[in-house]
């Protein structure tokens, strides 16, 4: 929390000293811009969570996530996600509980903006997993996923947005495509609801909605959930976040 009273001192009092920034959370996707060069965010979670009931077995896990993403220019943007802490439990039927405790695997991204076709924006993020994790939450594959959202408005001028993306990490092969479409926007206050399927590592059904508060153009707090409906996917996940824009 000092950290986030730290970037709050830095924002700047209007919207004047810099663009507005589209963020990526909440929400399975991402958004299809990129930051200005040179203009920079921070994104965290406070924090996001999972839980899942299989064969008698419930297992919980809690990450506080960090991205810092960075404009480069050219319609460019480097992401470096890392979590600095995550727990994971498991307990059986008898009982019995496991937890394991400590820092999460990170990554490196970019991600870049296609040309825009005045109806629709586009862009892909492709990722690279690092090994950089505590023992025991340290992957033995590193991740890599190509992603790719495109966001538009409809008639009404209602925003809406789809996400497809394939991933490859220590359980295998999975893909999950996501459409989702704004609800409301009400001054600082925004909603949304979304849906996603997949398949392979990332075979199952989810339906869920979210919240955004921007107090400050260059500040969102969000509020997120996901119910899985169908296969393999977690019961609940969903989480609270912070977002900061700041040069």
């Amino acid at each position: 929390m000092r950290a986030v009273g730290l970037y709050l001192m830095l924002l700047p009092v209007g919207g004047a000293c810099a663009q507005d920034i589209a963020f990526d959370r909440p929400g399975i996707g991402f958004s299809a811009s990129v930051l200005a060069p040179g203009q920079v965010a921070w994104e965290q979670g406070l924090p996001d969570l999972e839980r899942n009931r299989d064969d008698g077995v419930r297992t919980t896990e809690v990450t506080a996530g960090s991205a810092l993403r960075v404009g480069l220019g050219a319609s460019l943007e480097l992401q470096l996600s890392a979590t600095p802490w995550q727990r994971m439990s498991m307990r059986d039927g008898g009982g019995a509980r496991q937890v394991s405790e400590g820092a999460g695997d990170s990554s490196v991204g970019l991600k870049w903006a296609l040309p825009s076709t005045g109806a629709l924006d586009w862009a892909l993020l492709a990722r690279y997993g690092l090994a950089t994790g505590s023992r025991g939450l340290r992957p033995d594959t590193h991740l890599r996923s190509l992603g790719a959202s495109v966001e538009g408005e409809t008639e009404g001028g209602r925003g809406y947005a789809l996400f497809a993306g394939y991933q490859h990490d220590d359980d295998g092969s999975g893909w999950q495509v996501a459409p989702s479409l704004d609800l409301f926007e009400a001054g600082t206050l925004a909603g949304y609801v979304e849906a996603g399927v997949g398949g392979g590592t990332q075979a199952g059904t989810v339906v869920g909605s979210g919240l955004t508060w921007r107090p400050r153009p260059q500040l969102q707090f969000d509020l997120s959930v996901l119910r899985g409906v169908g296969g393999d996917a977690p019961d609940w996940q969903g989480g609270f976040g912070v977002a900061v824009g700041f040069r």
